[in-house]
């Protein structure tokens, strides 16, 4: 370790102005053992820097490379892990935890004696690390020894630290004297024993001259002995006359301090008698209460405004002369009791009187409300306003936040005739609404019915009085399609029966599904601010976002005379109101608004299943108006009472709108093919084309786009698997006319429309109509020109079977000669001939309507004939070379021949 620590020393600290003090080789704990040391160093420079070092032994060669270096101020504690028994682990915490083993135990605790003299020494005692774990010995050691060096004198110690406490600095005149006395002795350096002789014979001349001095000035320290004696006798003198004073001074301290108690207790008792002034006054101010708020609160007339604000200024008043804190003692005295009985009395009238006052304003209006509301509103679909009602009684709004602090039974009672009053008015108004909503469609449905039927006008009013069920409230579409049959079936010629699927499929058209739609919406956009208003209304009238404590404490004549820790209790309790604080509006708000509106949520679902049993078609428009409308709630945080129920009636939407589509991909599921007619594009198929283009029309920009999406996945999987199946069934139409007719269809409409969510569905919709639209053509083409086709083929089996193409022609069976009697039993007529039967079962086999689609088949068929064309001609040069053997048409009579028929077909 010597050598190390000298090599240390040499490469990495000496060029840096550094003092290697101590040294340890260690190895983190969980790691593999690397050359690794720890270095503690002070820079040789003042002011004096210590660091510790983490120094790395390269893998090549004897050179040494600094890892890490700290100062030692940044050590926060040294931790030895086990002071009781011999460990080589310890750590160091610097800015985070390191953990170390040493070599040897001695390095480890060399180490750790050399950081305890070196925090010891360099740093402040508020910033000194903690030494946890370490044995006392090395750091006793370390103590005992600085102060040994302390006090032997200057010099470096033996552990190698400079002592810097005894070391003096000569200064400037010393260093001079120095100088010039070793200037003048030419042999101080040569010759030292010489230089001594001299300088001690130079020291007793100066100490006779000294002893000589001093006998010569016998006579001056005479005198000043004198000089001292005198001193001493006036001083005895001055402490005799002090005495004196001080005997006089102490008659006279009883006189003065007996003044001054009798002064402080006159300050204490005018201090007492102001504070008793002050406190009584401030009891008078805070119990009184005016003449003009008792009479208010006693007589005021609630009607006018003049009144209503007199009675709030005296209710507030009132309320906090209860509320006002005194000492318990106070409660003692019987003009307070009496005062507080008195308030209590006129808190009990005052409330009692509100309440009866607010209980016949809450009827009165509500039945206004009733008699002359649905009157006005009978033929339109809107419902009426509240405004005014709720503009007359917002100025008591204060009155019943005091209410509602004073006395929380009646403002209980009072909000619960307000819900019993409201509910009674809203259930009649709403209900109506809804009705005439319903109506607009009925009255329509029964118009176009009628017209249908025969018979006298007075038949038809009883027929339209029997389909209203004489009762508004009792309107559902299914008893309008029982009634309209009975109707229909009365009339044998030219009947009307009118079901689900028959008002979906046909009677109900797009534009009734919009006035549907914008209904629906109407409905909602009265709803919405009806609910919102009255909400808005409760919770400032009611005071419902605010939450108050009930103690106000109805008095009582037991605690008049109630002197006991209890009743003093009560009384405090008596004092204690909570103070008001905002809190959100949620169980008390939901409670009064389903108290007063417990008919919306059953019309908003009746109105659900209403537009869903019109047309089932409706479900798509309500699931976007009300799915818009709840996610804006929910964006905007909105807890509202209306939100709420929009939410439970999206839920019945969404069943319906799930039922649907479940019933659609059953209808898909069951299709099945009529045994004598072709296959054609498939009804599903247009009936998903048409569902799709309305539902996109109606969910552009909707946030229930994800609800679409998921429909059109499971209704167009259903639509594949009916297309194959069916394809498999069909009597009259090739398989492949059916899969490539109807993919066709299907990819050229999704293409047109561009939804995203069945970008998958459009490209296997294209890559199958492909598929079969090739697989069509190569069964129906098969081999027009099947003996040169049969020729051909053995030609190429013999060229397979390594003969060369020029030598074919010497083969028997396929001489030139046999090539030219195939050649010749297909001239240009007979091809066209077998081209015109082959375009007639190519129109034979596709739908009418689908000439677009004929024409690609047909394009199809020529590029596959030319193609069979093309390989005769190649095999012919190539085999028969200079024979002057050709077919006896060409390709442009080929293609005259295809666009000839094509024409012909079309005129």
């Amino acid at each position: 370790m010597t050598a190390i620590k000298h090599a240390l020393q040499r490469d990495l600290f000496t060029p840096n102005d550094e003092r290697l003090l101590g040294v340890v080789h260690v190895a983190k704990t969980g790691k593999k053992k690397k050359s690794s040391f720890l270095c503690a160093s002070v820079t040789t420079e003042h002011p004096v820097e210590v660091y510790i070092t983490k120094i790395k032994k390269q893998d090549k060669g004897d050179l040494y490379k600094r890892q890490k270096k700290w100062h030692l101020r940044e050590l926060k504690m040294v931790d030895g892990k086990d002071s009781k028994k011999d460990s080589t682990d310890f750590d160091l915490l610097f800015d985070k935890n390191f953990k170390w083993f040493a070599s040897s135990v001695s390095e480890k605790h060399t180490f750790l004696s050399c950081l305890w003299k070196l925090c010891r020494r360099y740093l402040p005692r508020l910033n000194k690390p903690t030494f946890k774990n370490v044995p006392e010995s090395l750091m006793e050691v370390s103590v005992s020894g600085s102060e040994s060096q302390r006090t032997s004198g200057s010099g470096p110690g033996t552990d190698g630290f400079p002592t810097e406490e005894n070391y003096q600095v000569l200064t400037s005149k010393e260093e001079t004297d120095l100088e010039r006395m070793l200037s003048e002795c030419e042999n101080a350096i040569s010759d030292a024993e010489a230089f001594a002789s001299n300088m001690s014979k130079d020291l007793s001349v100066l100490d006779g001259e000294n002893i000589s001095s001093i006998m010569g000035s016998e006579a001056q320290v005479n005198q000043l002995m004198s000089l001292l004696d005198n001193a001493l006798d006036e001083v005895t003198a001055v402490e005799t006359r002090l005495d004196g004073y001080n005997d006089m001074v102490q008659s006279i301290s009883g006189q003065m301090g007996q003044m001054k108690n009798q002064e402080s207790f006159i300050q204490i008792t005018n201090k007492n008698h102001t504070m008793l002034l002050q406190e009584l006054d401030k009891l008078v101010l805070q119990l009184d209460l005016s003449k003009g708020h008792i009479k208010a609160l006693n007589e005021g007339d609630l009607r006018v405004d003049s009144g209503i604000e007199a009675c709030s200024s005296a209710a507030e008043a009132l309320q906090h002369a209860m509320q006002v804190e005194l000492h318990p003692g106070v409660y003692q005295l019987v003009a307070v009791r009496e005062q507080q009985k008195m308030f209590e009395d006129l808190r009990q009238k005052f409330a009692k009187r509100l309440y009866h006052f607010l209980y016949d304003v809450f009827m009165k209006q509500g039945n206004e409300q009733a008699a002359g509301g649905l009157a006005r509103q009978a033929n339109n679909l809107k419902l009426p306003k509240h405004f005014p009602y709720h503009r007359d009684l917002l100025p008591y709004k204060q009155l019943v936040l005091w209410l509602k602090v004073a006395d929380k039974t009646k403002y209980q009672q009072l909000c619960g005739i307000y819900t019993q009053s409201l509910c009674k008015l809203y259930s009649r108004e709403i209900t109506e609404f809804m009705t005439n909503a319903k109506q607009r469609f009925i009255e329509k449905e029964l118009s176009s019915s009628i017209k249908n039927l025969s018979g006298s006008s007075q038949s038809l009013s009883k027929q339209h009085k029997k389909l209203l069920g004489g009762s508004t409230q009792s309107l559902n579409v299914k008893s309008m399609g029982k009634k309209l049959k009975k109707l229909g079936s009365s009339k044998k010629h030219g009947g009307l029966a009118v079901s689900r699927e028959s008002l979906a499929a046909s009677d109900f058209e797009l534009s009734d599904r919009e006035k549907f739609s914008s209904t629906f919406r109407e409905v909602l956009n009265e709803l919405e601010p009806t609910c919102q208003d009255e909400e808005d209304f409760l919770t400032r009238f009611f005071h419902l976002n605010i939450e108050t404590a009930d103690t106000l404490m109805p008095g009582g004549s037991d605690d008049e005379e109630d002197d006991t820790e209890q009743g003093a209790a009560r009384r405090k309790q008596y004092q204690e109101v909570q103070v008001v604080k905002d809190i959100r509006p949620t169980d008390k708000i939901w409670r009064m608004m389903t108290e007063i509106f417990t008919v919306v949520e059953p019309q908003l679902l009746g109105l659900v299943a209403f537009g869903e049993k019109l047309d089932p078609l409706n479900s798509l428009n309500m699931l976007v108006v009300i799915g818009d409308r709840v996610a804006k709630a929910r964006q905007d945080n909105d807890g509202s009472f209306l939100a709420k129920m929009l939410g439970n009636s999206l839920i019945e939407v969404k069943r319906n709108f799930d039922n649907f589509m479940n019933h659609k991909i059953t209808v898909v599921q069951e299709a099945h093919l009529s045994k004598n007619k072709k296959c054609g594009i498939l009804p599903f198929v247009t009936d998903f084309e048409d569902f799709a283009e309305l539902a996109e029309s109606i969910f552009k920009d909707s946030h229930r786009r994800n609800d679409l999406d998921k429909a059109y996945k499971g209704l167009i999987k259903a639509v594949f698997d009916a297309i194959e199946r069916l394809a498999m069934e069909s009597y009259k139409t090739p398989r492949e006319v059916v899969l490539f007719e109807n993919y066709h269809n299907l990819h050229d409409f999704l293409a047109r429309l561009k939804i995203v969510g069945l970008e998958q569905e459009r490209k296997e919709a294209k890559t199958k109509y492909n598929d079969n639209l090739q697989n069509y053509v190569s069964s129906l083409m098969g081999r027009p020109l099947e003996k040169l086709s049969n020729f051909f083929e053995g030609v190429e089996q013999v060229m397979e079977g390594g003969v060369r193409a020029e030598e074919v022609s010497f083969q028997l069976k396929f001489s030139k000669q046999e090539l030219r009697k195939c050649i010749k039993e297909y001239t240009g007529k007979d091809v066209k001939k077998g081209l015109e039967a082959l375009y007639h079962k190519i129109t034979k086999h596709t739908s009418d309507n689908e000439n677009r689609l004929q024409r690609v088949v047909w394009q199809y068929m020529q590029d596959e004939f030319l193609r069979q064309y093309k390989h005769f001609e190649d095999l012919i040069n190539k085999c028969y070379p200079g024979s002057g053997m050709k077919l006896e048409f060409t390709i442009q009579d080929v293609l005259q021949y295809f666009t000839d028929i094509a024409l012909s077909q079309e005129k």
